[in-house]
C-alpha cells in the first residue's frame, strides 16, 4: 500500500514551469518577444533626423555625387540624352528604362547611411560636376537631380525606412518616374515625346526600371559595406542604435 500511494501521489505532482535562460517561464518569455516587437514597430519616426547630416553622411555623399558625375560626364551622357531623345517617343521610352541607373549610387549611399538626405546632397554634387564641365544643360541639371530627388526623399520618409529591397524599389521607382516629370517640364511638355500617350508609356517603363534598380542600389549598399565603406546599422530617424561600421 505505501508503494501505490507514493506512485499517485508522485504522479499526481505537477511539473514546475519551464524557466529558459533570461529567467520566467517560456509564456512568459513569448509575450516579452511580442511586445519588443510591437515596440519597434511603432518606433517613433523623427523627420529631421533624415534631414540631417553629419560628418561622414556629408564625405560618403560627396564621394559618391563626383564618381557619378565622372561617370556621366565621360560617358557624355548629356551629348548622348538628346541624342536619343532626338530619335522621338522611342527614344524617350529608352531613356525612361536607363535612367535609372544614373540612380544607383545616390540610393546605394542612402542604404550605408540610412539617411534621405544623402540622396539630395550627392545629386546635388553630381549636377555641379556636369555643369563645371561644360554640360550642354547647365545649371538647369540641378532642377533635373533635386526634382526627383526631393520625391524619392519623401518616399523613404512616408514609408519610414521599412521594406528592405522593397524599399529600394518601390523608392527608385518613384524618383525614375519624377525623372521622367522632370525632364518633360524642362523640355517645355510632351511634344518631343509625341503627345501625352507615349509620355505616359515611358513613365509607366521608367517605374518599371525603377523597381529592378533600386534593388540593384540594395545590393550595391550591401557590397559597398562589406568593403568596409563606413555605414550604420539602423536609420538615426527611427531613434534606432547607430552602430558604425568601416
Amino acid at each position: 500500500c505505501r508503494g501505490v500511494s507514493h506512485h499517485l501521489v508522485h504522479v499526481a505532482r505537477s511539473p514546475p514551469p519551464r524557466r529558459d535562460r533570461i529567467g520566467g517561464t517560456g509564456s512568459t518569455r513569448r509575450r516579452l518577444i511580442v511586445a519588443n516587437v510591437d515596440a519597434t514597430a511603432t518606433k517613433s519616426y523623427r523627420i529631421r533626423e533624415d534631414f540631417k547630416l553629419e560628418t561622414m553622411d556629408i564625405v560618403v555623399a560627396v564621394l559618391l555625387g563626383v564618381v557619378q558625375g565622372v561617370i556621366e560626364v565621360v560617358g557624355l551622357l548629356g551629348f548622348l540624352e538628346r541624342t536619343v531623345w532626338a530619335a522621338g517617343p522611342v527614344g524617350f521610352v529608352i531613356y525612361a528604362f536607363y535612367n535609372g541607373t544614373t540612380w544607383i549610387l545616390f540610393y546605394a549611399g542612402a542604404y550605408l547611411r540610412k539617411r534621405a538626405a544623402v540622396v539630395m546632397l550627392a545629386v546635388t554634387v553630381t549636377a555641379l560636376v556636369r555643369w563645371f564641365a561644360g554640360d550642354p544643360d547647365g545649371p538647369v541639371l540641378l532642377f533635373y537631380g533635386l526634382f526627383p530627388a526631393t520625391f524619392g526623399a519623401a518616399a523613404l520618409a512616408l514609408m519610414r525606412w521599412r521594406g528592405g529591397r522593397l524599399l529600394f524599389a518601390v523608392v527608385v521607382a518613384i524618383t525614375s518616374v519624377a525623372n521622367q516629370v522632370a525632364t518633360f517640364v524642362g523640355q517645355g511638355g510632351f511634344q518631343l515625346a509625341d503627345g501625352t500617350a507615349w509620355a505616359l508609356v515611358s513613365m509607366s517603363v521608367a517605374a518599371v526600371g525603377g523597381l529592378i534598380w533600386g534593388v540593384a542600389a540594395w545590393y550595391l549598399g550591401r557590397g559597398l559595406e562589406h568593403a568596409g565603406v563606413p555605414s550604420l546599422d539602423s536609420p538615426p530617424a527611427l531613434g534606432g542604435s547607430k552602430i558604425e561600421h568601416a
